[in-house]
């Protein structure tokens, strides 16, 4: 048996190995506690970070530009009678800046304005009583980028062409100036003919067209600032010096450029010349008595009482270029087209 004073050694031997045996568990756990509370600092700190940089705009989306060859101009209201820009438009449902001033380059026009966050319209003027002093608020974002204003209700969001294109465009957009070549001046704008073309001598067409173009016949390239007439109307010009093709001549009315289809027109007298005009034709046909004459390929004269072989004066020749072999001052139809004139 084991004295009571050994016993008595033994249990404080164990108390004290059961003491010193918990520190370390308790420094352990201390330890670890400290490793997740400073995990978790320094985690909430990086989202913190994060969140802050996120929210801040970008340095790229913050130098945005203009694109090349536009500039921004002002909020305009839109026209009172009808669209401000009447050119050409589209709308997309992911319009953008970059699109419309795309868009209306392609068609070369000086004006741009988007609306409405996804509409874009283009034009040479600011028409239906806009202007550029009648200004608007643009507030909506552009369909297709958030970070950008396309215009806003019946307001236009305007940006004007740097290019040579707008050097014609007065103060506030509304008109133009165009510098016409020597001895021409403008006439007004005429509606079209009902039966046929108003103007049935010569005709051009080119998507570069502008007025010196139309005037001259010279190879300049196009003038969207100027105006080019409109649908079913013409900017008339006219040039005092010059002497138009006859209207009326020896009692015939000018009728039309018509073409020929499956044969002679008018079959009832013919004559060529090198010394044709239009009032050699009316003449000859007249003293046989016929109701029509007509001049064809600049030395060709033609007469009958009534249209043959399908011709009619509907069917409308835009051919008639050729100018009279006698009279260069004229035009006598062209290529399988008859410049046709009527007793009266």
């Amino acid at each position: 048996m084991l004295p009571i004073l050994s016993l008595t050694s033994i249990v404080a031997a164990l108390a004290c190995i059961g003491s010193t045996g918990a520190v370390p568990v308790t420094a352990a756990a201390s330890s670890a506690a400290a490793s997740s509370a400073a995990s978790s600092a320094a985690s909430a700190s990086a989202s913190s970070t994060s969140t802050s940089a996120s929210s801040a705009p970008s340095a790229s989306a913050s130098a945005w530009v203009v694109p090349t060859g536009w500039a921004a101009s002002s909020c305009v209201a839109e026209g009172t009678s009808g669209r401000a820009l009447t050119w050409t438009s589209f709308s997309s449902s992911s319009m953008t800046i970059e699109k419309c001033l795309a868009y209306c380059d392609n068609y070369n026009m000086p004006l741009a304005g988007l609306e409405y966050s996804g509409e874009c319209y283009c034009g040479n003027v600011l028409g239906n009583a806009a202007s550029l002093s009648i200004k608007s608020t643009c507030n909506m974002p552009c369909n297709g980028d958030s970070a950008r204003i396309c215009g806003g209700s019946g307001a236009l969001s305007l940006y004007v062409s740097t290019k040579s294109n707008a050097a014609s465009l007065s103060a506030d957009y509304t008109s133009t100036s165009v510098s016409l070549p020597n001895g021409w001046s403008s006439m007004g704008c005429y509606k079209e003919g009902t039966t046929g073309r108003a103007l049935d001598g010569w005709s051009y067409s080119t998507p570069a067209l502008n007025t010196a173009t139309c005037i001259n016949l010279c190879k300049n390239k196009g003038g969207p600032g100027e105006n080019c007439g409109g649908a079913n109307v013409l900017q008339v010009y006219t040039n005092p010096s010059l002497a138009p093709s006859a209207s009326t001549s020896n009692g015939y009315a000018k009728q039309a450029c018509i073409q020929e289809v499956s044969g002679r027109a008018l079959t009832g007298a013919s004559f060529s010349s090198d010394s044709m005009t239009v009032d050699t034709c009316t003449a000859y046909c007249k003293s046989s008595g016929f109701t029509y004459a007509a001049v064809e390929y600049g030395r060709e004269c033609y007469c009958g009482s009534s249209l043959s072989n399908g011709a009619s004066l509907s069917k409308y020749s835009s051919q008639c270029t050729m100018t009279c072999a006698g009279n260069k001052k004229q035009t006598c139809g062209g290529p399988n087209a008859l410049s046709v004139y009527a007793s009266a």
